[in-house]
């Protein structure tokens, strides 16, 4: 999609504006293997036939137009029955395009339910914040008592490498997981180009890249100051800010800075890590992330 399509859209009726898109996913234990028994889908958003290089089902998912102009909204959900095992992930960024001042939301919605002894691994590519978007990400992870769940989410604000920064627009992203009644963990930032959370010193500090990076898995102090030293190895120039941290059963790491790809290069690097004590297995990669 170019640059110039969200301009486009907004010289249209404000009727044919919206262009929203759904997919529902059931994934269940079968013979040994986790299959898709169940994919209603409505509007360009899709899934590309499961991969199986290991024991978890690896799911690509597709959403052909790249990104969200104003009005759009995006529906992604999934339930993992008993036992299943599933690894979702995106083969490009997502983009949330410029808004042009329009009051239209461009929202992005993900709820996931995960019953006992399923593992969702949900490791999407980064989210492009254009500037003047007027952008919503919802995340919400339902787990039942001995259900499992990995995922990150990483935000870019504007696009360093074309020269745009965030000067207007706004981003409200929320994230949360619970276990029944319980809430392991909930948090709503609402980003205000300019505001105080984007360029505060106990917020954003005019960053670019954020993300967050949620495992219900335990780690041993020693094995998070492994990850610490490893990490500082890949920023030389410590001019990137990491923080990692075990809350209860969950783990929580951190970026902020300039650089996306050592974002997700330190992000690979802990889930890497850290999976064996996510589901006890060995990180296999998706063969998207080499293309």
């Amino acid at each position: 999609m170019s640059n110039a399509v969200p301009e486009i859209l907004a010289s249209t009726p404000e009727h044919t504006r919206e262009w929203s898109a759904a997919i529902n996913l059931h994934l269940a234990l079968r013979d040994g293997k986790t299959r898709v028994v169940k994919s209603q889908h409505h509007g360009p958003l899709r899934i590309q036939r499961p991969f199986y290089p290991e024991e978890s089902c690896h799911l690509y998912l597709l959403h052909p137009p790249g990104g969200m102009v104003i009005g759009d909204e995006l529906q992604i959900s999934a339930e993992l029955l008993p036992h299943a095992q599933a690894l979702i992930t995106t083969p490009s960024a997502g983009k949330i395009y410029g808004a042009k001042g329009a009051d239209f939301l461009q929202q992005q919605n993900v709820q996931f339910k995960i019953a006992s002894g399923a593992c969702l691994e949900w490791l999407p590519q980064e989210t492009i914040v254009f500037d003047s978007a007027n952008g919503v990400l919802n995340t919400r992870i339902e787990l039942e008592h001995g259900a499992s769940y990995g995922g990150w989410d990483i935000v870019r604000l504007g696009r360093l490498a074309s020269g745009e920064t965030f000067s207007t627009g706004r981003c409200i992203q929320k994230l949360e997981i619970w276990q029944g009644e319980r809430p392991l963990f909930i948090e709503r930032n609402s980003i205000e180009a300019g505001g105080d959370l984007h360029k505060g010193l106990w917020g954003l500090q005019g960053k670019s890249t954020f993300g967050t990076l949620l495992l219900t898995a335990v780690l041993q102090r020693d094995a998070i100051d492994d990850l610490v030293n490893e990490l500082e190895s890949l920023d030389l120039q410590q001019k990137e800010c990491w923080g990692l941290t075990q809350k209860g059963p969950l783990f929580i790491a951190r970026y902020l800075g300039d650089d996306i790809a050592l974002c997700r290069k330190g992000f690979e690097l802990i889930w890497k890590a850290a999976r064996p004590a996510l589901n006890n297995r060995e990180a296999v990669s998706p063969r998207i992330w080499n293309t």
